[in-house]
């Protein structure tokens, strides 16, 4: 039996595609080199920690250094469903679009990058998506397999759990978040792009992004859209990594700040803007902080810190029980983040986190406002009322 040809992968390096290693597929996984005219070149850098910048074959594991180029849980169930059978994680991550695809990385064959073959929908096409996403995620039976598989190419390798697709707003690519059909208990997507707001205010790096509406079905629903990070103005790709493969871990390994905080330092990060998202996370009950939601991206020769994202509030009665811990614990509370051995974990001087507080403090009057200006109703509005008045007392 002949062996698969290699998959060719590329990177860029300013501003360039270069050729910088190869994938050779086995049955089910494969393994990765490097090109040694990519390792001869001074301005090379390692795909991912586990993937360190010499010779040698690196087996593609569970904890798989390009699983941020491959789908996560919602885009496997698009690519499962249009596939009509659970595919193999090779196969998953060659099946992503290459024109969406996050970060620099990409694969050919022959040539030509795979999956390539399909462009990105435009915003006019976001109701469609829309419409398909809800009946994915109420797994109906009876749905156009053509409608579903333009809904995967639009995905791409986005990560999280939420229904979400890649759009074109004129020529710029940009990410649409979808609400849910079911399980959304308030508008999520109005509460998500109110934390946007506020963080920019306060120091915090985020996205550039929009609310719209959307009538599916004679129902209003509110999309977030947000710009990607990812790409230049001039639409360049630039590498990106999430905090789970710098710290070389896995779908459901337990994270900490303190590894996170490691991380960013070791590679020329503001460890400081991370203190100021933690507190600001804790505050506001971001409670689904787990590695995926952390991010790097390539400047120059550092991993810089990526805009935040993915920073969603949960209502005072679920607690602060967070998936990235803090020194161990938890539960991350802003009491627990001022401490003085928690602010010299970040390099945070205590009359700088005080001023901060306050800054933040001052932001979260305007919540409930920004929440019902993108789309939350009344009641939407009411349900973080008592998680916002007592981070306001916290700070």
């Amino acid at each position: 039996m002949a062996m698969p040809e290699p998959i060719e992968v590329t990177t860029v390096i300013a501003g360039r595609d270069v050729l910088a290693g190869r994938i050779h597929r086995t049955r089910a996984t494969g393994s990765f080199t490097y090109d040694d005219d990519y390792l001869r070149n001074r301005a090379a850098f390692a795909l991912a920690p586990a993937l360190g910048l010499h010779r040698g074959a690196f087996p593609l594991s569970v904890a798989n250094p390009f699983s941020d180029s491959a789908p996560d849980t919602w885009g496997r169930k698009v690519l499962n469903r249009a596939a009509g059978r659970t595919l193999d994680e090779i196969s998953l991550l060659l099946g992503v679009s290459d024109e969406s695809r996050q970060g620099a990385t990409r694969f050919w064959t022959d040539g030509v990058a795979r999956a390539d073959e399909h462009g990105v929908p435009p915003e006019a096409e976001l109701s469609e998506l829309l419409r398909v996403a809800d009946q994915v995620e109420r797994n109906e039976r009876d749905i156009d397999n053509v409608a579903v598989r333009r809904l995967f190419r639009a995905t791409g390798s986005l990560g999280g759990a939420r229904p979400k697709a890649n759009v074109r707003l004129g020529t710029e690519l940009w990410l649409a978040k979808f609400p849910k059909p079911q399980g959304d208990h308030w508008n999520k997507m109005a509460w998500e792009a109110a934390m946007l707001e506020l963080m920019g205010r306060v120091g915090i790096t985020v996205p550039t992004h929009t609310t719209t509406q959307i009538t599916v079905d004679g129902e209003q629903r509110t999309v977030l859209l947000l710009k990607r990070f990812d790409r230049s103005d001039t639409g360049t790709r630039i590498p990106y990594i999430s905090a789970m493969t710098a710290l070389e871990s896995a779908d459901g390994d337990g994270g900490d700040w303190v590894d996170l905080v490691d991380v960013a330092r070791l590679n020329g990060a503001d460890t400081r803007e991370l203190w100021r998202r933690a507190l600001f996370g804790a505050a506001v009950g971001n409670l689904d902080d787990h590695l995926r939601n952390h991010g790097f991206l390539r400047r120059g020769n550092d991993w810089q810190l990526s805009p935040a994202f993915d920073v969603n509030p949960e209502p005072r009665g679920d607690g602060d029980e967070h998936q990235l811990a803090l020194g161990g614990e938890s539960t991350v509370t802003v009491e627990a983040l001022r401490q003085r051995d928690a602010l010299q974990l970040f390099g945070v001087r205590v009359a700088e986190a005080d001023s901060y507080a306050g800054e933040v403090r001052s932001a979260l009057a305007d919540a409930g406002t920004r929440a019902a200006a993108n789309g939350a109703d009344p009641r939407s509005v009411a349900v973080m009322e008592s998680r916002i008045a007592s981070a306001m007392e916290a700070l």
